[in-house]
């Protein structure tokens, strides 16, 4: 029974050690796109050899932060209130939340795209695509959004607007909370400016309470 859990703490330990190689990473690369792998190591606090162990190449190290930025979307479209009678919020709501996530990463998306490639990063969104273009193809039967397109045709629109704003938010050109994308994405669904700005500003009202009442909660 001992030889069992004995191996428990060594792969904690390992767990520890990936997170935190990712961590640095993060911060590494979006400092500077070429950062080594000895860079990442010292940003990480552990020898080079670790970071070879779990990650053997700069694009196994980039697969990694992908997973973990695909992971942390998900986890964040997980939290979404899905209104079924008013998809229109429940897709301000979800740019809104997947916005911080969104920018956290946005440095590294050019370099993850060079690395691993535009199929690996499609594969990774697919999930949330299929969410997604529930929502609005949802919103398409009620007549709440338009139907000039198909709803998948849309919804890999968004991913191109999305994209779009976060590469001006590195050039400094956009520095809200994902207001300005949420208000664009609801436009390209069908909405008016007038009243996608309206429903906006709903659930960026709605989210900030959840999250001081998540807060206090935990307090």
């Amino acid at each position: 029974m001992g030889n069992v859990g004995s191996g428990r703490p060594q792969r904690r330990h390992a767990r520890a050690n990936r997170v935190a190689i990712v961590e640095a990473a993060i911060a590494a690369l979006a400092a500077d796109p070429d950062a080594s792998m000895a860079d990442v190591a010292k940003a990480a606090g552990v020898v080079r050899r670790t970071v070879y162990a779990h990650f053997p190449s700069r694009a196994d190290l980039m697969e990694g932060i992908a997973q973990e930025a695909f992971s942390e979307l998900m986890a964040a479209a997980d939290q979404m209130q899905v209104d079924e009678a008013d998809p229109a919020s429940t897709m301000a709501e979800f740019t809104l939340r997947i916005w911080p996530v969104g920018d956290r990463f946005r440095l590294l998306l050019s370099s993850a795209r060079n690395e691993i490639g535009d199929n690996r990063i499609h594969a990774l969104l697919e999930p949330m695509r299929r969410l997604i273009s529930g929502i609005v193809a949802h919103g398409q039967d009620l007549g709440v959004f338009s139907d000039y397109l198909p709803a998948t045709l849309l919804v890999s629109t968004g991913e191109a607007l999305i994209m779009g704003h976060l590469e001006q938010a590195n050039r400094g050109v956009v520095n809200d909370r994902g207001e300005t994308c949420a208000i664009t994405g609801l436009v390209l669904l069908g909405l008016t400016p007038e009243r996608a700005g309206e429903v906006t500003a709903q659930a960026a009202s709605r989210l900030s309470v959840n999250i001081a009442g998540a807060v206090r909660s935990e307090r």
